[in-house]
């Protein structure tokens, strides 16, 4: 379907990327890129490097010695987890109420930052399954369209959810039908103007439907981290639950129902803490 012009003209209004996170994306895309040159990326914005030193001294990231540096910093996340930082910070700056999904202000940056934290989870537990390291970007990004839909389209979502009922539909499709476009190819279309790598894209575009191109391990961890996300209590709205979750891809990324419920609880541990530390009420 073709994205709407007054959508894409809103993709246009939007806050640009950081230039921290303009120049990590770049370095993404490069495969030579040194750590001591992603540093300097860092060093500039004293916010985000502290954030970037806090983060590699969590839980999930803390090695046996503790991070005093920026460089240390670096070398410990990786290129994808620094991006995952500063545009994690960039979307609480950006978020707004969306009633087009019945979500409150921070639901949708706590739904991706909840998601992020997933795959990053994912990653650690598959290490051979073939997930890219831009996996928790592209689970942080994933439900982005909604934020763009919610600023610059009109609409009701007692609408959407009426007519999913009553036409028994996933609730992505009722966005098809009754909007003319979903969230995930708007998404997609912001990640494209936001110049992303295509994995990460295409982890956007595809997590509520099959890519033409087959199954892929980005698509796959965006999708079970969006379903753990929602497991948790986030993001859920006017779509709910109700969205269709292709049953292989636990079997693809080697995930028994008991890596899944230990997934779901380490995030929920993680949900907890993000609540505590941003003083939203549950």
């Amino acid at each position: 379907m073709a994205i709407p012009e007054k959508l894409l003209e809103g993709i246009d209004k939007l806050e640009p990327m950081p230039v921290t996170a303009q120049r990590l994306t770049a370095a993404l895309r490069d495969p030579n890129i040194s750590a001591a040159e992603i540093a300097k990326l860092v060093e500039h914005d004293q916010g985000v490097a502290a954030t970037v030193i806090r983060t590699s001294n969590s839980a999930l990231f803390a090695g046996r010695q503790p991070i005093e540096s920026v460089h240390a910093a670096v070398v410990r996340l990786g290129t994808a987890n620094l991006l995952s930082v500063v545009l994690d910070r960039h979307l609480k700056r950006m978020a707004v109420d969306a009633p087009l999904y019945d979500l409150r202000e921070n639901d949708l940056w706590l739904h991706g930052a909840v998601a992020c934290h997933a795959a990053t989870e994912i990653l650690k537990v598959r290490p051979k399954a073939g997930i890219p390291r831009s996996s928790p970007v592209a689970a942080l990004l994933h439900d982005v369209g909604k934020l763009v839909m919610s600023r610059f389209m009109k609409a009701d979502s007692r609408q959407l959810v009426t007519f999913a009922r009553q036409e028994k539909v996933s609730f992505v499709e009722a966005e098809r039908q009754v909007l003319g476009c979903d969230h995930a190819e708007v998404g997609a279309a912001l990640a494209r103007h936001w110049k992303f790598p295509e994995e990460i894209t295409d982890a956007i575009a595809w997590h509520h439907s099959p890519s033409p191109s087959g199954p892929s391990p980005v698509v796959d961890a965006a999708v079970l981290a969006n379903l753990v996300a929602k497991t948790v209590g986030t993001g859920l709205g006017a779509e709910g639950m109700n969205l269709d979750i292709d049953p292989g891809i636990r079997k693809r990324l080697g995930m028994e129902h008991v890596d899944f419920c230990r997934l779901v609880a380490n995030t929920s541990i993680r949900l907890a803490e993000l609540r505590q530390e941003h003083g939203l009420k549950v």
